[in-house]
Formats: C-alpha cells, sequence, structure tokens
C-alpha cells in the first residue's frame, strides 16, 4: 500500500522506509540491498578529501585555533578562493560540484582536522547564499546571490533569536512599504556563523499580512545596507575560533525581489518551506560529518591509550569493560555512518525512495551517537581525558583533544534544535498524522494481520544473530504501529496527546531506534560484506545495545502511559513542578534536596 500523503515530507509519489516504519510496516525491500558509492563518484571525492586535508595540515593548527579563538588571517578568503564554500556549486560559479556524499566526505574529513572549520564548512554549503542557488528561480535575487558566490563573499544564515529559536513565529518582523516595493526589517539576530565578516545573509522575518495573518519568510540581507548593525563575536563552550556573532536590523529596507517567493502563501511555520528543505540535509554537514570525524578520532585516542596504559601489572585493553567500551564505540561508529550513507548515497544514486524522514531523524541519530562516543571516551581516559591537549603538551604526554572533542560534539546535540524538542516535534506533528484520522489500514494493524516477512531468502550477508535482530525488528516495527493505533484511540483529542511532551519524545526515539538498527543491519547484510565478520560483529553489539534502549524506553512509555490522574508519573512530575514554583528557585522545599 503505497503511503498516503499526511504532512509535507510525505510524497505519494516514492515510499520512504521511515514513513513505512511510522505507520506499523517494515520495509526490507526500500533499504536492501544498500546503497553503494559510485566508483567514478568515490575517485572524485578521494581527490577533495585529500585536497582539503592537505590545505588543512599546512594551515591550520587545531591548538592555535583553540587558543586564540579564531582561524588564521586570510584563511576565510583561502577557502572561498578555492571553491570549498561552494562544494556542490557547478563550476560556472567557481564550485567543485560535488555530489552530496562527497560533500559529506570533505566536511568529515575537514573536522577531523580542526572541528570549527568543518562547521563553517557544513553551514556555508548547507545554508549559505550560494546553497540556493538551486532553488532560486531565474531573477533579481538569483542574479544577487549569483553575485556573491562569485565574488567569494561569506554568508550565513540568521534565523536564531534573544528569545530562542524554539519559537514557531520571529520577533523580527517585515513591514511592506512603498506599496509593495520593499520591507523594512526590524529585530536582533543572535548566534549568526559570519557575522563578523559575511557579506549577504538570510534573515527570516515574520510578515504581516493585509488579513492579519502572519507567515515566516525569508530576507537576504546585505550587510552594508543602513540600518545592519553587527554584534559580538559571541564566545561559545566549544567549537572556538567559528565566527560567531550577531545582526541588529533598526528599519532595514530590502527590495521585495530580495524575498523568497514561497510556494506555499499559508506557510507560518518557524522556518520558510524553502529553508527547510535546505536544513533537512543540510543537517547531515553541519552536524553528523562533525560527529562522525570527532568519534572516530575519540576512537583512536582510546586506543592508543589503552594500548600504553597498564594496571595492576596487566595491560589496560585487557580488562573485559574496556573491551566491551572499545567495541561499543566501533558499532556506534558504524550505526553513524551507516545512517549517513543512506540518508545522502541514495539521492546521489537517484534512488525512488523518499530520503526526507530518514534525512530529518539523522540529526538527532548522529549527534547522539557521535556524543556517546566522546562520553565514553573521556570516561576511559579519565584525567588523562579531562586535561587538554596544550597541557598535556607541555608535560609531553599524548596531546588528544578529548576534553576539546567532548565540548566541541556536545554543541551538535543543540545545534539546529536541541534534540528533545527535535524528538517532540517529529512525533507530535509527523508521527501522529498517520493516526488523525483513524488510519486506512487499523484493521490490519488491531488484528495484527500485517504479514511478518516469512524469510529473507539468501539475499543477504547476515550472520544468524543478526538475522534474528532483523526479525526482532520487524516484528517491533509492527507493534509499534498496534501501540500507536491503541494509543490514539484512547486519546481522540489529537492536541492533548501531542501535549503530552515526554510520551511523544518516547515515541520518536523509539522509531528512531528501530530506523537505525534497520539501516545498519541492511549495510551489514549488503552482499559485499559476505563473509566479513567484523561487520557482522559491528552490528550485533550495535543492535544487542539497541534492544536493550528499546526495552527501557518500552518501560518508561508504560509508566507514561499509565492512566489520568494519579494513575501515571505525570501526576507526580506535575506536583513536584509546582512545589518549585512556590518555593525559592534555589531550594526544592523542606527536603533541601537540590540546593
Amino acid at each position: 500500500m503505497a503511503p498516503r500523503t499526511r504532512n509535507l515530507a510525505s510524497d505519494p509519489d516514492r515510499p520512504s522506509f521511515l514513513e513505512e516504519l511510522y505507520q506499523g510496516r517494515f520495509r526490507w525491500d526500500l533499504i536492501h540491498p544498500f546503497p553503494e558509492q559510485r566508483p567514478e563518484d568515490r575517485e572524485r571525492g578521494d581527490a577533495a578529501v585529500a585536497a582539503v586535508g592537505a590545505l588543512l595540515r599546512e594551515r591550520i593548527d587545531p591548538d592555535e585555533v583553540e587558543a586564540d579563538g579564531a582561524l588564521p588571517d586570510g584563511f576565510l578568503a583561502e577557502l572561498a578562493e578555492r571553491g570549498y564554500l561552494r562544494l556542490q556549486a557547478g563550476s560556472d560559479v567557481g564550485g567543485h560540484g560535488l555530489s552530496s556524499y562527497n560533500t559529506f566526505r570533505v566536511i568529515e574529513e575537514a573536522a577531523s582536522r580542526c572541528f570549527p572549520v568543518a562547521v563553517l564548512l557544513g553551514i556555508e554549503n548547507a545554508l549559505g547564499a550560494g546553497a540556493f542557488l538551486p532553488v532560486l528561480p531565474p531573477g533579481p535575487l538569483a542574479d544577487r546571490v549569483r553575485a556573491h558566490v562569485l565574488a567569494g563573499g561569506l554568508s550565513g544564515s540568521a534565523d536564531t533569536e534573544p528569545e530562542g529559536a524554539a519559537n514557531q513565529g520571529r520577533g523580527t518582523t517585515a513591514t511592506v512599504v512603498e506599496d509593495g516595493a520593499a520591507y523594512l526589517l526590524n529585530g536582533r539576530k543572535i548566534q549568526v556563523v559570519n557575522a563578523p565578516a559575511g557579506g549577504l545573509f538570510g534573515v527570516t522575518a515574520s510578515v504581516r499580512d493585509p488579513d492579519g495573518t502572519e507567515r515566516n519568510r525569508l530576507f537576504f540581507v546585505d550587510a552594508d545596507t543602513p540600518g545592519v548593525r553587527r554584534t559580538g563575536p559571541q564566545e561559545l563552550m566549544g567549537m572556538r575560533g567559528l565566527p560567531f556573532g550577531g545582526l541588529d536590523l533598526d528599519d532595514v529596507r530590502v527590495p521585495a525581489e530580495l524575498a523568497l517567493a514561497e510556494p506555499d502563501p499559508e506557510h507560518t511555520s518557524r522556518l520558510t518551506p524553502a529553508v527547510s528543505l535546505l536544513v533537512v540535509r543540510g543537517r547531515l554537514y553541519i552536524i553528523a560529518a562533525p560527529s562522525l570525524a570527532t568519534a572516530k578520532l575519540c576512537l583512536s585516542w582510546a586506543r592508543d591509550f589503552t594500548a600504553g596504559r597498564s594496571v595492576d601489572g596487566r595491560g589496560l585493553g585487557e580488562y573485559e569493560e574496556i573491551q566491551r567500551r572499545l567495541a561499543e564505540s566501533q558499532a556506534e561508529i558504524f550505526a553513524l555512518e551507516s545512517t549517513a550513507r543512506w540518508s545522502l548515497l541514495g539521492e546521489d544514486n537517484g534512488t525512488d525512495v523518499n530520503l526526507k524522514f530518514e534525512q530529518n531523524a539523522s540529526k538527532n541519530i548522529c549527534s547522539v551517537l557521535g556524543w556517546r562516543v566522546a562520553e565514553r571516551t573521556l570516561s576511559m581516559l579519565g584525567g588523562a581525558g579531562y586535561e587538554t591537549a596544550r597541557s598535556k603538551r607541555d608535560r609531553q604526554a599524548p596531546p588528544h583533544a578529548v576534553e576539546r572533542a567532548f565540548r566541541d560534539v556536545r554543541g551538535l546535540r543543540i545545534t539546529g534544535g536541541v534534540d528533545f524538542l527535535l524528538d517532540h516535534w517529529s512525533a507530535s506533528r509527523t508521527l501522529l498524522s498517520y493516526y488523525y484520522p483513524e488510519p486506512d489500514h487499523a484493521a490490519e494493524l488491531a488484528a495484527n494481520q500485517a504479514p511478518l516477512l516469512a524469510g529473507f531468502g539468501d539475499d543477504h550477508a547476515l550472520s544468524a544473530r543478526n538475522l534474528a535482530h532483523l526479525t526482532f525488528v520487524q516484528e517491533q516495527v509492527h507493534r509499534f504501529g498496534r501501540d500507536c493505533l491503541e494509543l490514539t484511540r484512547r486519546h481522540p483529542d489529537r492536541a492533548g496527546l501531542a501535549a503530552r511532551q515526554r510520551l511523544m519524545i518516547l515515541l520518536n526515539r523509539t522509531a528512531t531506534e528501530l530506523l537505525t538498527m534497520s539501516l545498519t543491519l541492511a549495510r551489514a547484510a549488503s552482499p559485499g560484506t559476505s563473509g566479513d565478520q567484523e561487520v557482522q560483529d559491528l552490528a550485533d553489539v550495535y543492535c544487542t545495545a539497541a534492544r536493550a534502549r528499546l526495552a527501557a524506553l518500552r518501560h518508561e512509555r508504560a509508566q507514561e502511559e499509565g492512566g489520568e490522574g494519579e494513575d501515571n508519573i505525570s501526576a507526580a512530575v506535575d506536583r513536584l513542578a509546582t512545589a518549585v514554583s512556590n518555593h525559592h528557585p534555589n531550594t526544592t522545599g523542606t527536603t533541601g534536596a537540590v540546593r
């Protein structure tokens, strides 16, 4: 049965594995065989990766960037001159014309050398002015953006405001003037990459239509326009060297032709559709690629550390728990990489599968996996992990920058949206859309008659344990659909159920765990992995841990779903929240448990 279009990400002509999973269907045929990069494309990517790596080795000392809080003078201009700010753009604007996956690979390589450089490349190639060229119709806006790109100018996305980034509307306003010939922008933007030196910024603002409806639109604003004032720089916990700042807008006149025309006049959500489209894929560049690079570095440092340490005369690497932690990190890297490859390679290869759902989910999957590896590495290295690289170099110890990686990769869990909030949004806005009104296949779900695969034949390279994991996943996907149906039948008010934020978060995390297991197993099932015991072990280790997390999620969901009134955990949470609001903010009432 073709997926029914119930939300903006759906495509009635192209099925999505995650969209089907949301509806309790396990479509192994959509992810197996797992996509592979075409040899000629890999060759182009290899050359680009090598060139970026050589440039960063020659020009960047990451310890100096960390200490100075800035990239070397002239380096941003050099990146622009070499076309690295437009990796996917064509040669007509000085770009490299790279595929999506090769763009990811280049940014991953940059992150392995200098994290802030990678994030800057990710933002320019995902949300910079040049990234919009493929979606701009011919006209003054396309001409202005093209001129900016050809000049090698820096750009950025100005969306976040002091009030936060989660509000649907924007505090920055755009008022129609001159009979519609222009807009006046007023407001303040913060945490804008390249604000100190960028020339053209995409600024989101709220426009009030004549009928009183407010909707967000995207405006391209030249930094030297009267009324624009740069603020900052802003300093972060990590990513030191990334040029962050803000923009104050005071009656900034923007010609109407520099406002991005939106295909949906009813659009009122936080990001404009065109920006949302770029953000979905762009998160893989900005977040997934640095997460993968950092996780690989952390695993390498952990291996070096365990190889050179002993405890009570016994090599550290001989201890069972250390071996398990190294294996878990290696398996999570495999899962992270599998998610990124699936989300991008299919697009490059011209798949008929809709990848928007997986690309959107990849932000949380990849950032959380990268964080787990970094946190585990810091724990394994103990004091040597907590100590800075500069301090270790001064005492002639291996200068592994674990502490820096720990701070940098933690920032990716809040970049592009805080992880738990994205879980809530995905469940309440997307997942629930398949159950209100009641789904077409409700009888099938309720009766548990959705057919499980009797077997997978011989067209896979899975070990016996991984085949058992695969059987488990398909059973859990069907169970997930039944659970969602039963839950929504108990809560006929969709808005009321969506307001149960923790429950929504748990549902989405269940779905993404099942998705990640599926993609990991699909990659391990590829014919090219036949006989590769390491690949089978990586998938097995990951799926074993994921099954434990799924059991914990189911238990927590049962606590949340317990019932009405006093019969679920929410009642206790509400009482504590009320108690906290009625007492001094530095205490928790009479217990003094938290001060």
